[in-house]
């Protein structure tokens, strides 16, 4: 993984700079490690986890060890052609020998190195005729990684037409999960697909390599770039296998794509009036932002009036911009609303045992129960919620030295089943809120991760003031997706004396 890494980034040259390195430092370096894994082959042909090591032989690390030397011959590296004629001939012998019987949970892993090794092999220029037909009849049981191996294997014996070919894009696009701006791949979750460090990173990276060479325009890849590039973490992915998948794949994706060096002037207005106006000379990672208020969007015409907001560029190269509306509803009341969270809100008087009926009157000094209750279609990652209180509420702090001490003390731990959310394994299987912060007026949750299904969370608040009290929405949002967001409706609570 780290020499097709190194590959990659000694080629882009100067198109893109990494931080302490230069391509006159990389391509040394690489060339070095592609010397380094020849001790890695064992009599066999095929590649062991360690030099020597030849009981630890695997056809998956050799048909990935002749993937980095093919791509490394692509760019004039050179490679041994003799070790490579052997670890072929080792992969063609795995190949044709039985499939393993007595155990259908293998499957996916067994048709993932087999689909990986055919795409080798044929990009190598291996007769692979008979695999593709045995192995596309197992596609029901691939994950998704291996149907863009098994296309990558089409593409190259001259089939991207095919009626096989496009059932495969099919079926890659029906995995692929748009959300907001972005996209990427939701792979089969399988404990043995984790031999292949299987994650949706790296079958977002395998997939967009896949339609890159096939230069598909009906499928969302700008989207899945974005994707790509919003979930590194100081700049990397989370392993080498995701970093050098990602980093071939979205170097494909700028070949194609992006071959001119951008060298323009971008500007953006409403309605006649220029709101910004940036340079962009040189390829760059960096954004230019600009923030609107709304009483600047509303002044640009007259209600009901359509005002176009244009984004213009002048000069060669690629423009891609983002706009994002952020707006209070001026209403008194408002509807609840599902854009990727379903979440409701229910008030009740705390009560030692049972469930008491929903209510919104109270007097003043009951202790009240809020009730907050998600309903995900699908995991969620780093999940912001802010619940405001009602004027006439307050929350019940943890330094009363009373009975409701206790309640705030046990109200932070809590899991969609009741279970001990305390110990690593079970925070990671059944997810659930891992900070709670309590505010004069608001409540706010955070999640690193949600699962699918239905979380709930409650918490004490005390009936302080009297009146008629209107309480403004929930909210629960992704906070590096914010398109992805869902909120209660308005709730009028009233507090007797």
């Amino acid at each position: 993984s780290s020499s097709l890494a190194l590959v990659l980034a000694a080629d882009l040259g100067d198109a893109f700079a990494l931080p302490g390195m230069t391509p006159a430092e990389m391509r040394p370096v690489a060339q070095k490690t592609l010397k380094e894994i020849e001790t890695f082959q064992c009599e066999s042909g095929g590649f062991a986890y360690w030099p020597g090591a030849c009981q630890t032989v695997s056809p998956y690390l050799t048909a990935y060890v002749l993937h980095v030397y093919k791509t490394a011959t692509d760019l004039k590296y050179t490679v041994s052609a003799g070790v490579r004629e052997r670890a072929y001939d080792y992969l063609e012998r795995e190949l044709a020998a039985q499939p393993p019987v007595g155990n259908e949970e293998f499957w996916p892993a067994y048709t993932a190195w087999q689909a990986f090794a055919v795409k080798v092999l044929a990009e190598g220029g291996r007769a692979v005729d008979a695999h593709l037909t045995r192995l596309y009849g197992y596609r029901e049981r691939m994950p998704v990684f291996a149907l863009a191996y098994l296309h990558d294997a089409m593409l190259a014996t001259g089939q991207p037409g095919s009626d096989r070919s496009a059932d495969l894009r099919r079926r890659m696009a029906n995995a692929v999960l748009p959300e907001g701006g972005s996209a990427h791949v939701g792979e089969l979750a399988d404990p043995y697909l984790l031999w292949f460090w299987n994650s949706n990173v790296r079958s977002t990276a395998i997939v967009l390599n896949s339609f890159v060479k096939a230069g598909r325009t009906d499928v969302p890849m700008r989207e899945m770039v974005r994707w790509m590039m919003a979930v590194r973490k100081n700049g990397r992915w989370g392993t080498t296998q995701e970093n050098a998948y990602a980093m071939e794949s979205l170097v494909s994706y700028y070949r194609k794509y992006e071959p001119t060096v951008p060298d323009f002037r971008a500007t953006v207005k409403l309605g006649a009036k220029e709101l910004v106006r940036d340079e962009f000379r040189g390829r760059s990672a960096e954004a230019s932002t600009t923030r609107v208020p709304m009483s600047q969007v509303l002044g640009a015409g007259p209600a009901g009036a359509t005002t176009p907001l244009t984004f213009s560029r002048d000069g060669a190269g690629t423009l891609f911009y983002a706009t994002r509306l952020r707006y209070a509803a001026d209403t008194l009341q408002q509807q609840g609303l599902d854009a990727g969270f379903n979440v409701e809100r229910r008030y009740e008087p705390f009560v030692d045992r049972g469930t008491p009926p929903p209510s919104t009157t109270y007097a003043a000094g009951d202790l009240v129960r809020v009730t907050l209750t998600f309903r995900l279609t699908k995991e969620r990652r780093f999940v912001a919620v802010t619940d405001p209180l009602p004027a006439g509420f307050e929350a019940v702090e943890s330094w009363f030295a009373t009975t409701a001490s206790d309640l705030a003390a046990k109200q932070d731990i809590q899991t969609n089943d009741g279970g001990d959310p305390t110990t690593w394994l079970n925070w990671w299987r059944y997810s659930g809120f891992d900070r709670v912060e309590r505010h004069d007026d608001r409540i706010q949750l955070f999640a690193t991760r949600l699962d699918e299904g239905e979380h709930t969370f409650s918490y004490i608040v005390r009936a302080t003031t009297a009146g008629t009290f209107r309480t403004a929405p929930a909210r629960a949002e992704e906070m590096y997706e914010p398109e992805v967001f869902g909120r209660t409706a308005t709730t009028t609570i009233e507090v007797k004396r």
